[in-house]
């Protein structure tokens, strides 16, 4: 017998729990720190042509406002929404919150869809003057000049693909969750270099 989906409770596995301490953090040391931050949703907002359907179904489902190219938008209960191409979006969203939406998925525009694809990711939270030197020897874009705060953009680490963000002081990896350990392996061993 199956159960209803309001009686499922959401299960939050780490990514990187086997490679981080047991605080969480991949990387602690003087100047750089790299901690998971676990526990979010990670929603994909597939858009259809019409943008007044596009901004309604943002505004009245999530309460944000769609980016542009490479940017990234902030809203209620630190979710964020990230412009990834032309009609496809990412909105990350704290576990509560994505409770609070499923009820309004019924009401999506036509041509408008949503999958929760919150399992495929793992989220890693760079802070320290370190930063810049540790993630620039295995990637591909410039980061500390090109990725500015409420900047997002897809692209390589080492040979893994990956999405990062500034936000704040901190900058942001999300890794597949396949590519988590090779990830995860590069940067330790590049911290020790640094």
């Amino acid at each position: 017998m199956s159960k209803s989906k309001n009686e499922i409770e959401p299960i939050f596995r780490s990514t990187f729990d086997p490679v981080t301490d047991g605080d969480g953090f991949l990387i602690n040391q003087k100047n750089l720190i790299s901690q998971e931050v676990s526990g979010n949703s990670l929603l994909v907002l597939r858009t259809s042509k019409s943008s007044t359907n596009n901004t309604k179904a943002a505004k009245d489902i999530f309460n944000l406002k769609l980016p542009g190219a490479l940017e990234m938008t902030n809203g209620d209960n630190d979710s964020r929404c990230f412009w990834i191409s032309p009609d496809e979006f990412w909105v990350l969203l704290k576990p509560n919150h994505k409770m609070e939406i499923e009820e309004k998925l019924a009401s999506l525009p036509a041509g408008v869809s949503i999958s929760d694809n919150s399992g495929a990711y793992g989220i890693l939270e760079f802070t320290g003057d370190q930063t810049n030197n540790l993630l620039a020897r295995w990637m591909s874009y410039d980061i500390e000049d090109s990725l500015k705060d409420g900047k997002a953009v897809s692209t390589t680490f080492g040979q893994a693909p990956v999405f990062v963000y500034r936000y704040k002081q901190s900058l942001f990896m999300m890794v597949r969750h396949s590519f988590s350990h090779y990830v995860a392996g590069l940067l330790k061993d590049s911290a020790k270099r640094l």
